[in-house]
């Protein structure tokens, strides 16, 4: 119990140490869902901007695929692909959104013309359809079909260029030259004239998905817990016989005891759960037909969706059969671990899980049990 104690005592102080940040976490949460209705009502770019201070929050691979949806609906071809191979990077093949940004990338570079804008001098700022790039040049930028402007501004010079691209996949090298140097003729008085304005020339949709993919802003980083209902199918193994015969619980035998399993704990990392777990339960077989237990355990997620772990547990089991009393009496054991995320939500999962376990005794007068209790619940984050 003291060792119990003393595992609950680090979990609080890391809590309380990790407190600071959770208002960081709810209001990456309220901007994420107010980007959803704005790109759901049309306001693309209103919607990139909350995505973007969401993920300055509380950084999230999702909303780096939700950017790029955005960008993509704004016709910011390379935009929305940076954002893409960006979420693919960061979580790898195993992403739930991997398949459909790699789908992505492969759809705007082969519908896309891919640019590449040189100057001499080199260095020299770019201008497409109005828009400045974030590279000066030589740079490359991917664009769609249609008519486009390019220009490249340097020091005390300017030069432009129309382009048509024909998207397709294709690959163009534009090269824009500082204009030879001209003597001012003489004052006039009047103002030189002032440049066009170059308005940004339409670009095609590649259709993206029709709405933001789900974030989950709220993966474990900090408190957990969890609720589930589970059955209990144990095995009591009986006890030797002693020399006089006076022993009744003998046989070994089978029993069923069903309950709650609940845990709560700390995220040390996004695949590190320390939890404190308890497990109660009665049964059919006697009164009474109980169980009750706990302690301190891990839980290591394994791939994106399975969870290993194990728990050191303190508690007893009690049953009977034609009316022979067995138990464990107040027993040390080991709760097993493997439970699988079946429904993935942005404040936590859907498990199922299979925990085989036993509690142990010295086997005189009490039964050494093995249960393997079958859950299903909700962990939250």
């Amino acid at each position: 119990m003291r060792l119990l104690r003393s595992l609950f005592v680090l979990a609080a102080v890391v809590l309380l140490a990790r407190a600071a940040h959770a208002g960081d976490v709810e209001k990456a949460r309220r901007l994420f869902a107010d980007g959803v209705r704005l790109y759901q009502t049309g306001d693309y770019e209103g919607a990139k901007r909350l995505f973007k201070e969401a993920d300055a929050e509380h950084h999230a691979p999702a909303i780096i695929y939700n950017v790029g949806l955005a960008e993509e609906k704004l016709g910011h071809r390379q935009a929305a692909l940076d954002a893409y191979e960006a979420y693919v990077a960061e979580v790898g093949d195993r992403g739930e959104l991997s398949a459909a940004a790699v789908a992505a990338v492969a759809q705007i570079r082969s519908t896309s013309t891919k640019l590449r804008i040189e100057s001499k001098p080199p260095g020299a700022r770019v201008f497409l359809d109005g828009m400045p790039l974030p590279e000066a040049t030589p740079t490359t930028y991917l664009v769609g079909a249609g008519h486009h402007v390019i220009v490249a501004q340097g020091e005390g010079w300017r030069a432009e260029r129309d382009l048509e691209a024909k998207g397709g996949g294709e690959s163009l090298t534009v090269a824009l030259e500082e204009p030879p140097r001209v003597t001012a003729a003489p004052a006039t008085g009047e103002p030189p004239p002032s440049p066009p304005a170059i308005a940004p020339a339409p670009i095609d949709d590649v259709s993206p998905p029709k709405r933001p993919a789900p974030v989950e802003i709220g993966a474990p980083d900090a408190l957990v817990w969890g609720a589930a209902f589970a059955i209990a199918p144990a095995l009591m193994l009986g006890v030797p016989q002693d020399a006089g015969g006076t022993k009744t619980n003998t046989r070994d035998i089978v029993t069923v005891l069903a309950g709650p399993l609940l845990e709560i704990g700390y995220a040390i990392t996004e695949d590190i759960e320390f939890l404190g777990r308890g497990l109660a339960g009665i049964g059919p077989d006697a009164k009474p037909s109980a169980m009750y237990m706990g302690g301190p355990g891990l839980s290591f997620r394994l791939a994106d969706r399975l969870w290993l772990g194990a728990t050191f547990i303190g508690g007893r089991i009690d049953s009977a059969r034609k009316g022979v009393p067995y138990g464990t009496n107040l027993v040390f054991g080991v709760i097993a671990e493997a439970n699988l995320a079946v429904i993935k939500k942005p404040h936590g999962e859907w498990i199922v899980g299979v925990q085989p376990s036993f509690l142990l005794t010295e086997m005189r007068n009490d039964n050494t049990t093995l249960f393997v209790p079958l859950s299903f619940g909700y962990r939250g984050y």
